[in-house]
Protein backbone atom coordinates (compact mmCIF):
# COMPACT_ATOMS: atom_id res chain seq x y z
CA UNK A 1 0.00 0.00 0.00
CA UNK A 2 1.41 3.42 -0.91
CA UNK A 3 2.18 5.68 2.06
CA UNK A 4 -0.31 8.40 2.96
CA UNK A 5 1.94 11.20 1.68
CA UNK A 6 2.22 9.41 -1.68
CA UNK A 7 -1.57 9.18 -1.97
CA UNK A 8 -1.86 12.86 -1.06
CA UNK A 9 0.70 13.77 -3.73
CA UNK A 10 -1.34 11.84 -6.30
CA UNK A 11 -4.45 13.81 -5.30
CA UNK A 12 -2.52 17.07 -5.66
CA UNK A 13 -1.32 16.01 -9.12
CA UNK A 14 -4.93 15.32 -10.14
CA UNK A 15 -5.94 18.80 -8.97
CA UNK A 16 -3.07 20.42 -10.86
CA UNK A 17 -3.94 18.42 -13.97
CA UNK A 18 -7.55 19.56 -13.64
CA UNK A 19 -6.45 23.19 -13.42
CA UNK A 20 -4.43 22.80 -16.61
CA UNK A 21 -7.35 21.24 -18.48
CA UNK A 22 -9.98 23.80 -17.51
CA UNK A 23 -7.78 26.90 -17.42
CA UNK A 24 -8.82 28.13 -20.87
CA UNK A 25 -12.61 27.77 -20.80
CA UNK A 26 -14.93 26.59 -18.00
CA UNK A 27 -16.86 23.38 -18.54
CA UNK A 28 -20.55 24.25 -18.72
CA UNK A 29 -22.53 21.75 -16.65
CA UNK A 30 -26.26 21.14 -16.20
CA UNK A 31 -27.60 19.59 -12.98
CA UNK A 32 -30.76 17.50 -13.28
CA UNK A 33 -32.42 16.88 -9.93
CA UNK A 34 -32.21 18.99 -6.76
CA UNK A 35 -33.00 16.47 -4.05
CA UNK A 36 -30.57 15.55 -1.28
CA UNK A 37 -27.79 14.35 -3.60
CA UNK A 38 -28.55 17.04 -6.16
CA UNK A 39 -27.96 19.74 -3.56
CA UNK A 40 -24.62 18.18 -2.64
CA UNK A 41 -23.62 18.13 -6.31
CA UNK A 42 -24.74 21.76 -6.66
CA UNK A 43 -22.55 22.86 -3.74
CA UNK A 44 -19.60 20.90 -5.09
CA UNK A 45 -19.85 22.08 -8.71
CA UNK A 46 -20.46 25.70 -7.69
CA UNK A 47 -17.11 25.80 -5.89
CA UNK A 48 -15.02 24.06 -8.53
CA UNK A 49 -12.58 26.14 -10.57
CA UNK A 50 -13.02 25.67 -14.28
CA UNK A 51 -16.67 24.62 -13.98
CA UNK A 52 -19.70 26.75 -14.71
CA UNK A 53 -23.00 25.39 -13.39
CA UNK A 54 -25.25 26.93 -16.03
CA UNK A 55 -28.61 25.49 -15.04
CA UNK A 56 -30.62 23.29 -12.69
CA UNK A 57 -33.65 21.22 -13.64
CA UNK A 58 -36.20 19.83 -11.20
CA UNK A 59 -39.89 19.20 -11.81
CA UNK A 60 -40.69 20.61 -8.35
CA UNK A 61 -40.83 24.37 -8.88
CA UNK A 62 -40.74 24.80 -5.11
CA UNK A 63 -37.04 23.97 -5.21
CA UNK A 64 -36.14 27.05 -7.22
CA UNK A 65 -35.22 28.92 -4.04
CA UNK A 66 -32.64 26.22 -3.27
CA UNK A 67 -30.97 26.85 -6.63
CA UNK A 68 -29.24 29.94 -5.16
CA UNK A 69 -29.80 32.11 -8.20
CA UNK A 70 -28.61 29.55 -10.76
CA UNK A 71 -30.98 29.43 -13.78
CA UNK A 72 -33.78 27.00 -12.88
CA UNK A 73 -36.43 25.22 -14.92
CA UNK A 74 -38.86 22.34 -14.49
CA UNK A 75 -37.62 20.70 -17.69
CA UNK A 76 -34.47 20.78 -19.81
CA UNK A 77 -36.48 22.42 -22.58
CA UNK A 78 -36.92 25.42 -20.30
CA UNK A 79 -33.19 26.19 -20.32
CA UNK A 80 -30.68 27.20 -22.95
CA UNK A 81 -28.86 24.22 -24.45
CA UNK A 82 -25.41 25.73 -23.99
CA UNK A 83 -23.86 22.99 -21.87
CA UNK A 84 -21.44 20.15 -22.56
CA UNK A 85 -21.95 17.88 -19.55
CA UNK A 86 -24.68 16.96 -17.10
CA UNK A 87 -24.98 15.46 -13.63
CA UNK A 88 -28.13 13.37 -13.22
CA UNK A 89 -29.42 13.17 -9.64
CA UNK A 90 -33.12 12.37 -10.05
CA UNK A 91 -34.66 9.23 -8.48
CA UNK A 92 -33.31 6.00 -9.99
CA UNK A 93 -36.53 5.17 -11.84
CA UNK A 94 -36.05 8.36 -13.90
CA UNK A 95 -32.34 8.03 -14.67
CA UNK A 96 -32.85 6.65 -18.18
CA UNK A 97 -35.59 9.17 -18.96
CA UNK A 98 -33.26 12.04 -18.04
CA UNK A 99 -29.99 10.69 -19.43
CA UNK A 100 -30.89 9.07 -22.76
CA UNK A 101 -31.85 12.28 -24.65
CA UNK A 102 -28.74 14.06 -23.37
CA UNK A 103 -26.39 11.19 -24.21
CA UNK A 104 -27.86 10.91 -27.70
CA UNK A 105 -27.05 14.61 -28.21
CA UNK A 106 -23.44 14.04 -27.23
CA UNK A 107 -23.71 15.38 -23.67
CA UNK A 108 -21.38 13.61 -21.22
CA UNK A 109 -23.38 12.41 -18.20
CA UNK A 110 -22.46 11.51 -14.64
CA UNK A 111 -25.47 9.60 -13.29
CA UNK A 112 -26.02 8.94 -9.59
CA UNK A 113 -25.85 5.37 -8.32
CA UNK A 114 -27.44 2.98 -8.90
CA UNK A 115 -27.48 3.66 -12.63
CA UNK A 116 -30.70 1.65 -12.94
CA UNK A 117 -32.47 -1.32 -11.40
CA UNK A 118 -33.26 -2.65 -14.88
CA UNK A 119 -30.59 -4.14 -17.20
CA UNK A 120 -32.56 -3.04 -20.25
CA UNK A 121 -32.44 0.60 -19.17
CA UNK A 122 -28.67 0.44 -18.68
CA UNK A 123 -28.27 -1.06 -22.15
CA UNK A 124 -30.46 1.71 -23.58
CA UNK A 125 -28.28 4.36 -21.94
CA UNK A 126 -25.13 2.66 -23.25
CA UNK A 127 -26.60 2.63 -26.77
CA UNK A 128 -27.55 6.32 -26.53
CA UNK A 129 -24.02 7.21 -25.41
CA UNK A 130 -22.57 5.34 -28.37
CA UNK A 131 -24.97 7.04 -30.77
CA UNK A 132 -24.09 10.50 -29.49
CA UNK A 133 -20.40 9.83 -28.89
CA UNK A 134 -20.91 10.81 -25.24
CA UNK A 135 -19.29 9.48 -22.08
CA UNK A 136 -21.61 7.78 -19.58
CA UNK A 137 -20.26 7.48 -16.02
CA UNK A 138 -21.81 6.41 -12.72
CA UNK A 139 -21.43 8.42 -9.52
CA UNK A 140 -19.97 5.84 -7.15
CA UNK A 141 -18.43 8.32 -4.75
CA UNK A 142 -17.03 5.68 -2.37
CA UNK A 143 -14.40 4.85 -4.99
CA UNK A 144 -12.81 8.12 -3.92
CA UNK A 145 -13.00 7.43 -0.18
CA UNK A 146 -9.38 7.16 1.09
CA UNK A 147 -10.31 4.13 3.23
CA UNK A 148 -11.72 2.28 0.22
CA UNK A 149 -8.72 3.23 -1.90
CA UNK A 150 -6.37 1.98 0.81
CA UNK A 151 -8.29 -1.29 1.13
CA UNK A 152 -8.30 -1.93 -2.61
CA UNK A 153 -4.56 -1.26 -2.81
CA UNK A 154 -3.88 -3.66 0.07
CA UNK A 155 -6.02 -6.46 -1.37
CA UNK A 156 -4.80 -6.39 -4.96
CA UNK A 157 -2.00 -8.88 -4.31
CA UNK A 158 -3.04 -10.35 -0.97
CA UNK A 159 -5.72 -12.58 0.49
CA UNK A 160 -7.96 -11.26 3.21
CA UNK A 161 -11.34 -10.90 4.84
CA UNK A 162 -13.31 -7.66 4.73
CA UNK A 163 -16.26 -6.64 6.88
CA UNK A 164 -18.31 -3.56 6.04
CA UNK A 165 -21.22 -2.11 8.00
CA UNK A 166 -23.52 0.53 6.53
CA UNK A 167 -26.28 1.52 8.95
CA UNK A 168 -28.77 4.28 8.21
CA UNK A 169 -31.52 5.79 10.35
CA UNK A 170 -33.60 6.23 7.21
CA UNK A 171 -36.58 3.91 6.98
CA UNK A 172 -37.23 1.83 3.87
CA UNK A 173 -40.14 3.14 1.80
CA UNK A 174 -42.44 0.89 -0.20
CA UNK A 175 -41.52 1.31 -3.85
CA UNK A 176 -38.21 2.99 -2.98
CA UNK A 177 -34.71 1.52 -3.08
CA UNK A 178 -34.03 -1.33 -0.68
CA UNK A 179 -30.85 -1.54 1.40
CA UNK A 180 -29.00 -3.34 -1.38
CA UNK A 181 -29.66 -0.60 -3.95
CA UNK A 182 -29.25 2.23 -1.45
CA UNK A 183 -26.35 1.18 0.79
CA UNK A 184 -24.73 -2.12 -0.17
CA UNK A 185 -24.28 -1.02 -3.79
CA UNK A 186 -21.38 1.22 -2.68
CA UNK A 187 -19.35 -1.82 -1.70
CA UNK A 188 -20.53 -4.07 -4.51
CA UNK A 189 -19.13 -1.49 -6.93
CA UNK A 190 -15.58 -1.39 -5.60
CA UNK A 191 -15.54 -5.14 -4.94
CA UNK A 192 -16.53 -5.93 -8.55
CA UNK A 193 -13.96 -3.38 -9.73
CA UNK A 194 -11.24 -5.02 -7.62
CA UNK A 195 -12.14 -8.63 -8.39
CA UNK A 196 -12.84 -8.04 -12.08
CA UNK A 197 -16.01 -10.13 -11.95
CA UNK A 198 -19.41 -10.34 -10.28
CA UNK A 199 -19.27 -14.15 -10.14
CA UNK A 200 -18.88 -15.26 -6.53
CA UNK A 201 -20.26 -17.51 -3.82
CA UNK A 202 -23.14 -15.76 -2.03
CA UNK A 203 -24.19 -16.64 1.51
CA UNK A 204 -26.98 -14.62 3.12
CA UNK A 205 -26.37 -14.54 6.86
CA UNK A 206 -29.38 -12.46 7.85
CA UNK A 207 -32.17 -10.58 6.09
CA UNK A 208 -35.38 -8.80 6.98
CA UNK A 209 -38.08 -7.12 4.96
CA UNK A 210 -40.80 -4.62 5.75
CA UNK A 211 -43.79 -4.11 3.44
CA UNK A 212 -42.05 -6.27 0.86
CA UNK A 213 -38.87 -4.18 0.90
CA UNK A 214 -35.56 -5.50 2.19
CA UNK A 215 -34.40 -3.23 5.01
CA UNK A 216 -31.72 -5.43 6.60
CA UNK A 217 -29.31 -7.66 4.68
CA UNK A 218 -26.07 -9.24 5.86
CA UNK A 219 -24.26 -11.46 3.39
CA UNK A 220 -20.87 -12.98 2.66
CA UNK A 221 -19.34 -12.92 -0.82
CA UNK A 222 -16.58 -15.38 -1.59
CA UNK A 223 -14.00 -14.65 -4.28
CA UNK A 224 -11.41 -17.41 -3.89
CA UNK A 225 -8.93 -16.39 -1.18
CA UNK A 226 -10.79 -13.15 -0.44
CA UNK A 227 -14.18 -12.78 1.23
CA UNK A 228 -16.41 -9.83 2.02
CA UNK A 229 -19.05 -9.69 4.74
CA UNK A 230 -21.45 -6.83 4.03
CA UNK A 231 -24.17 -5.54 6.36
CA UNK A 232 -26.68 -2.93 5.19
CA UNK A 233 -29.49 -1.72 7.45
CA UNK A 234 -32.32 0.80 7.15
CA UNK A 235 -34.07 2.00 10.30
CA UNK A 236 -31.00 1.58 12.53
CA UNK A 237 -30.67 3.42 15.83
CA UNK A 238 -27.46 5.07 14.64
CA UNK A 239 -25.69 6.07 11.46
CA UNK A 240 -22.54 4.03 10.94
CA UNK A 241 -20.13 3.31 8.09
CA UNK A 242 -17.23 1.07 9.09
CA UNK A 243 -14.75 -1.14 7.27
CA UNK A 244 -12.47 -3.74 8.84
CA UNK A 245 -9.84 -5.65 6.87
CA UNK A 246 -7.97 -8.70 8.06
CA UNK A 247 -5.12 -9.45 5.68
CA UNK A 248 -2.86 -12.47 5.51
CA UNK A 249 -0.19 -12.67 8.21
CA UNK A 250 -2.89 -11.48 10.67
CA UNK A 251 -2.58 -7.82 9.72
CA UNK A 252 -5.75 -5.91 10.64
CA UNK A 253 -6.88 -2.45 9.57
CA UNK A 254 -10.00 -0.62 10.69
CA UNK A 255 -11.58 2.42 9.06
CA UNK A 256 -14.40 4.84 9.79
CA UNK A 257 -15.84 5.56 6.34
CA UNK A 258 -17.43 8.77 7.65
CA UNK A 259 -14.09 10.24 8.74
CA UNK A 260 -12.94 13.40 7.04
CA UNK A 261 -10.34 13.21 4.29
CA UNK A 262 -6.72 13.91 5.30
CA UNK A 263 -5.80 17.59 5.53
CA UNK A 264 -5.26 19.17 2.16
CA UNK A 265 -7.10 16.46 0.25
CA UNK A 266 -10.44 17.18 -1.46
CA UNK A 267 -13.49 15.31 -0.20
CA UNK A 268 -14.59 12.25 -2.23
CA UNK A 269 -17.47 14.07 -3.98
CA UNK A 270 -15.13 16.85 -5.13
CA UNK A 271 -12.51 14.36 -6.29
CA UNK A 272 -15.15 12.49 -8.27
CA UNK A 273 -16.29 15.73 -9.91
CA UNK A 274 -12.68 16.60 -10.77
CA UNK A 275 -12.17 13.23 -12.44
CA UNK A 276 -15.45 13.66 -14.34
CA UNK A 277 -14.21 16.98 -15.71
CA UNK A 278 -10.84 15.42 -16.55
CA UNK A 279 -12.58 12.54 -18.32
CA UNK A 280 -13.36 14.87 -21.20
CA UNK A 281 -9.62 14.81 -21.88
CA UNK A 282 -9.67 11.01 -21.93
CA UNK A 283 -8.69 10.27 -18.31
CA UNK A 284 -11.67 8.42 -16.80
CA UNK A 285 -10.14 5.24 -15.40
CA UNK A 286 -11.40 5.80 -11.85
CA UNK A 287 -15.01 6.58 -12.74
CA UNK A 288 -17.52 3.74 -12.66
CA UNK A 289 -18.72 2.75 -16.12
CA UNK A 290 -22.16 1.62 -17.27
CA UNK A 291 -20.70 -1.79 -18.09
CA UNK A 292 -19.48 -2.10 -14.51
CA UNK A 293 -22.92 -0.98 -13.32
CA UNK A 294 -24.43 -3.91 -15.24
CA UNK A 295 -22.13 -6.33 -13.41
CA UNK A 296 -23.01 -4.73 -10.07
CA UNK A 297 -26.72 -4.98 -10.89
CA UNK A 298 -26.38 -8.70 -11.68
CA UNK A 299 -24.68 -9.26 -8.32
CA UNK A 300 -27.26 -7.09 -6.52
CA UNK A 301 -30.11 -9.09 -8.03
CA UNK A 302 -28.47 -12.39 -7.07
CA UNK A 303 -28.05 -11.23 -3.45
CA UNK A 304 -31.63 -9.95 -3.44
CA UNK A 305 -33.01 -13.30 -4.60
CA UNK A 306 -31.07 -15.12 -1.90
CA UNK A 307 -32.15 -12.58 0.72
CA UNK A 308 -35.85 -12.91 -0.12
CA UNK A 309 -35.59 -16.67 0.25
CA UNK A 310 -34.28 -16.32 3.81
CA UNK A 311 -35.82 -13.01 4.94
CA UNK A 312 -37.95 -12.62 8.05
CA UNK A 313 -40.80 -10.24 8.68
CA UNK A 314 -40.55 -7.90 11.70
CA UNK A 315 -42.16 -9.20 14.89
CA UNK A 316 -45.87 -8.49 14.89
CA UNK A 317 -46.08 -8.10 11.11
CA UNK A 318 -48.70 -10.06 9.27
Amino acid sequence: MPPADSVLQEAEIVTLHLAEIVSEEPLRVLLVGLGKMGQLHMECLSKMPGVSLVGIVDEDEGKEMAANGIPFARSIDGLANDFAAAVIAVPVERHAEAAVPLLARGIDCLVEKPLSLCPGEIETMIAAARTGGARLSVAQVERFNPAIESTMAALRKRSGKVRVQRLSRMQSVAGGPDVIADLMVHDLDWIVKLEGTSDCEITVLESRRTAGCLDHVCCRLGFGDRSYELAAVHGASERRRSLDVRLDRDETRCFDLLALSPDGRPDPLTRQAEVFVMSRAGDAAELATAEEALAVLRLSDAIRRCAFETSKLPEGAA
